[in-house]
């Protein structure tokens, strides 16, 4: 690897990044993320019943119509119905989702006076109320949703700290010029894909922070296995000859089978977990979207931009301990002994 090709590489891998964190952040100034539609607030009004809704479909047919009448009478556009029962036979529930701005005050008022209608509405000619026949209850429910801008600071504090001690840990077991380097793409890695989901106007919400953990754990994750290989290799007569640029590059090319599969298995299992959220009906599509972009940059981090910053810290290193070496720092009772030795 020739100093061109690692200054070069190196260049060109931070201005690119530069390039799109700096974007991303003018973005996400003026713009902010794409907010996540699944994570509005909205209003739910619940009816639910001892399972009578479960075995007789004429009665949970003739309540879900009732209660459709009532909520828009009073005036509410209602966005999305479900049922849903805890079992065969077991207590079910009616789901009323209204949409638009519902102050808290008049949805407790009608949430009572709907209870009262279902206990004198009767059921068909069965000379029962709605409310005697399943034993109703009405409730409603408000989701606040809480902007992820509120977390920004404490997520702030918990990376830093996070990113201490990453150092220490890296510089301890490894090396202290690893432990920048891991430092600095641990930073990159967490930037840039918070960036490019500014950028790409992803969905976020939250979750963004835990985009940004998973991301950070990433990172170090697959640059502690290209250091790892380093440390090895570095170990090796045969490698001991080479030059810092040369002996690191080598690493990392032996290191891409590893590292690759390693995201692989991580992008895969992003997928399955959005599969099964899909099933259960909870969406985690800006979760994996997020998360895969995380696996990439990471990716691209661990064997290229790590091994060209490293390359030029191990290089410096080097030289100043050959410089160290020109020098004996024996004692002069060390040097006789080891000259009467010799004689």
């Amino acid at each position: 690897m020739s100093k061109l090709s690692v200054k070069k590489t190196l260049f060109i891998s931070l201005v690119i990044s530069l390039v799109l964190i700096i974007a991303g952040a003018f973005v996400f100034g003026f713009i902010g993320f794409n907010p996540d539609s699944s994570s509005q607030e909205y209003t739910s009004l619940e009816v639910a019943d001892n399972g009578y809704m479960a075995i007789n479909t004429s009665y949970r047919t003739a309540l879900e119509e009732f209660c459709l009448d009532e909520i828009e009478g009073q005036g509410y556009d209602v966005s999305d119905v479900s049922y849903t029962a805890e079992a065969s036979g077991g207590a079910g529930r009616l789901e009323f989702i209204l949409s638009g701005d519902v102050a808290e005050e008049d949805v407790a008022s009608f949430t009572q006076a709907l209870d009262s209608a279902l206990a004198a509405q009767t059921f068909a000619e069965s000379g029962s109320t709605f409310k005697d026949l399943g034993d109703i209850s009405v409730t409603y429910h408000q989701a606040v949703y809480e902007p992820h801008y509120e977390y920004i600071w404490r997520t702030a504090i918990g990376i830093g700290v996070a990113l201490v001690l990453l150092f220490a840990y890296v510089a301890i077991r490894f090396k202290v010029g690893m432990g920048v380097t891991s430092l600095i793409a641990a930073v990159h890695d967490v930037l840039l894909t918070l960036a490019v989901i500014a950028l790409l106007r992803i969905p976020a919400g939250p979750t963004v922070i835990c985009i940004a953990a998973f991301a950070l754990l990433l990172s170090v994750f697959l640059n502690l296995k290209v250091f790892g290989k380093m440390r090895q290799d570095f170990r090796l007569e045969e490698r001991k000859d080479l030059s810092a640029r040369e002996a690191v590059a080598l690493s990392a090319r032996e290191s891409r089978k590893g590292v690759f599969i390693a995201a692989i298995l991580a992008a895969a299992a992003l997928v399955v977990l959005a599969v099964v959220g899909l099933i259960v009906g909870f969406d985690l599509f800006s979760f994996t979207i997020g998360a895969l972009l995380a696996v990439i940059v990471c990716t691209y981090s661990s064997l290229v931009l790590s091994p060209a910053i490293y390359a030029l810290i191990k290089e410096k290193s080097d030289a100043r301990r050959a410089e160290r070496a020109k020098y004996n720092y024996a004692s002069e009772k060390a040097n006789k002994k080891n000259a009467n030795q010799e004689g």
